[in-house]
């Protein structure tokens, strides 16, 4: 007697494996979402390690931050800013005089930052920064921020050049205006063009090692994506932190009102 066959629809076998692959799919997409989601939070974890003990924050604008409303800044946690004024010796931030003139009525400190030129000599550079800021430099160090641009890079650069007009610059404006000048650049910049020939004036740099730094180091520009509030809501800027504590930040705010 010939034993019977038992044979599955074919519509059985074609259910069944449609929901093996939809679960196979499911898993790779909950597989991608976990490795989103712990990538974010590595993100969120680095970017609170950056800025962890470092209570004393501010921004650094220009013109492309459009119209700033100071107050709601300084009640969102901020305790200083710097406004750029000037670049090279021809350019001026067209909104340098309004933001100057705004922000005073607020409890923020206040720095002027000027872009230096490595194809102006530093005498001239200085004496345009004098014509347009005047003696609007806030309360804080006057900041020269040297860095590469256009065909001006590592290796196009007259190192020697640019440290003889940077240092022209610096020791001009301190004696100008009886102010120390913090000189704003990477470490790489710092080590190459500053240092050697700046000895003594502090410096600020494009950094996210923000910790053990040396007390020279008093500003760390850290984040071009620092988030605070204004009118209702946010923004990004170029984020900085103050190396030091707030009794630190004081002496330091008081030293620019003498």
């Amino acid at each position: 007697m010939t034993k019977r066959q038992h044979f599955r629809p074919v519509y059985a076998k074609t259910r069944g494996a449609s929901w093996r692959r939809r679960l196979s799919w499911l898993f790779i997409l909950l597989l991608i979402a976990g490795l989103i989601w712990g990538g974010l939070q590595w993100v969120q974890q680095r970017r609170a390690a950056v800025v962890a003990g470092f209570n004393v924050r501010g921004i650094a604008v220009t013109q492309n931050d459009g119209y700033l409303d100071f107050a709601a800044l300084e009640n969102d946690g901020l305790k200083f800013v710097y406004l750029k004024a000037t670049q090279g010796a021809s350019y001026t931030d067209d909104d340098f005089s309004s933001n100057y003139s705004r922000v005073l009525g607020t409890n923020l400190g206040v720095g002027v930052s000027h872009v230096f030129s490595f194809s102006s000599s530093g005498k001239a550079q200085a004496a345009y920064f004098e014509k347009v800021v005047g003696h609007n430099i806030g309360n804080l160090p006057i900041a020269i921020q040297v860095q590469y641009y256009g065909d001006y890079t590592s290796d196009t650069v007259n190192v020697k050049r640019a440290q003889t007009q940077l240092r022209t610059m610096v020791l001009k404006l301190t004696n100008h205006y009886d102010r120390n000048c913090v000189i704003w650049s990477t470490p790489s910049v710092a080590n190459k063009i500053v240092k050697p020939v700046i000895k003594q004036s502090p410096l600020w740099l494009n950094t996210t090692n923000t910790h053990h730094r040396d007390k020279r180091v008093i500003f760390m520009h850290y984040s071009n994506r620092a988030v605070y509030r204004q009118n209702g809501t946010s923004q990004e800027f170029s984020g900085i932190i103050f190396n030091g504590n707030n009794d630190a930040y004081q002496t330091l705010v008081s030293a620019g009102l003498n």
